[in-house]
């Protein structure tokens, strides 16, 4: 209810993680009590944007971090880490939706999908990802079968992967633009589900049909790999 306060229940002991938790669940109340304006109906966000404010706290709170913490060997491990869930949360995502795209293609088309047909896609799914970094054994083949957003929610991985890649270019103009970024950001969180996503994002100067604006946020992963190389390069 937009009348009622919102609350964060977490545990919290005092590890990286849980400041980067912390930080991730203080960006949805917050994104939930600026949205309180618009009424119940409206305040709620679509799955698109419902990580913008939590996604976008925890990357302030990284880059705080990094300057507080710029001994190399931390440095590294906490890019390293950021890298991960960036690496998970993007490419992995589209690799998943990929695969549930594909799947309810072959199965309006063919019609019934054994077993080994849906294994056989998630593979040929998986492949390009991990290239020959990573070896797939046979019961990788299976590991479709453990994501329930599959069955209960189908594409909602797809949400992931936008609202991690939309974040990380919104803290690139963030950077860019500076103090004039923060009241129209805050505007954002502000107007909750009571338009289209890319309706109230172009009061950002922002088109989510441009590719350019997507690059901005692979760039900046981009940034971080090639930090974490050379921090890696100097601790060898």
């Amino acid at each position: 209810m937009p009348s009622v306060h919102p609350y964060i229940l977490m545990n919290y002991t005092d590890k990286l993680r849980d400041v980067m938790t912390l930080a991730h669940e203080l960006g949805h109340g917050l994104h939930q009590y600026l949205a309180r304006s618009v009424g119940y109906l409206q305040c709620d966000t679509p799955l698109t944007t419902a990580e913008t404010a939590s996604v976008f706290g925890e990357m302030l709170t990284f880059q705080r971090l990094q300057t507080l913490y710029p001994e190399p060997r931390i440095r590294l491990a906490m890019l390293c880490s950021k890298i991960e869930d960036g690496f998970a949360t993007a490419f992995r995502q589209v690799v998943l939706t990929r695969f549930e795209q594909q799947l309810h293609r072959t199965r309006r088309e063919q019609g019934e999908v054994s077993t080994e047909q849906i294994n056989a896609l998630w593979r040929q799914a998986n492949l390009p990802m991990h290239g020959d970094a990573v070896v797939l054994t046979d019961d990788y083949d299976w590991w479709w079968m453990y994501i329930g957003h599959f069955i209960h929610v189908p594409f909602y991985c797809y949400a992931y992967a936008f609202g991690e890649l939309l974040v990380l270019a919104l803290v690139q103009k963030y950077k860019q633009e500076g103090p004039a970024f923060v009241p129209r950001y805050l505007e954002l969180l502000a107007a909750g589900g009571s338009d289209r996503p890319q309706v109230l994002l172009a009061k950002l100067g922002v088109d989510v049909t441009d590719p350019a604006f997507w690059e901005l946020g692979l760039r900046l992963l981009g940034d971080m790999v090639a930090e974490a190389e050379v921090l890696a390069g100097q601790l060898t």
